[in-house]
């Protein structure tokens, strides 16, 4: 009986050490110092949002020139306001 309680809290450990390490590994650690963005970036007109444009929704305009956004929403948002 001492065995099987034995066993059931080790693997309670490991089953809580997993869901801690999962966590932890969707937000990775990255380096920034001085908070510099790097050069291949684009900037969201919306919010302000810095991205890699091959990931950015890219908005054609005749006057402005090729714009890049983070989301729809902040599409959508542009175009409103810009009428």
């Amino acid at each position: 009986m001492m065995i099987l309680l034995r066993i059931l809290a080790f693997l309670g450990v490991l089953w809580i050490l997993r869901r801690i390490f999962g966590v932890l590994a969707k937000y990775p650690v990255t380096s920034n110092p001085g908070g510099t963005r790097p050069a291949s970036t684009v900037k969201d007109p919306v919010c302000g949002m810095y991205m890699d444009p091959r990931l950015a929704i890219r908005l054609q305009r005749n006057q402005e020139g090729d714009l890049y956004f983070c989301s729809e929403e902040c599409r959508r948002r542009y175009l409103a306001e810009s009428k």
